[in-house]
């Protein structure tokens, strides 16, 4: 079992009260499975923009890519 005390403004917090109330029927664990389903794809998204480029030394020789400069 997983248990958070989150420490959010008051309007924050029930701006994600309503949230899960009203879209989620009052579970936060849909609610939270739902998010981490939406970050999972973000970041499989993200990957298939990387593999794209076609550029596999992208983090090595960072500043040739941005600036132009000589490795």
């Amino acid at each position: 079992m997983l248990q958070l005390a989150l420490k959010l403004k008051p309007e924050i917090e029930r701006q994600l009260r309503e949230i899960v109330q009203n879209d989620f029927d009052g579970s936060y664990e849909k609610f939270i499975e739902t998010a981490v389903k939406r970050y999972k794809n973000v970041l499989s998204k993200l990957i298939h923009i990387a593999e794209d480029l076609g550029v596999e030394d992208l983090a090595a020789n960072h500043d040739h890519y941005l600036y132009g400069s000589k490795r």
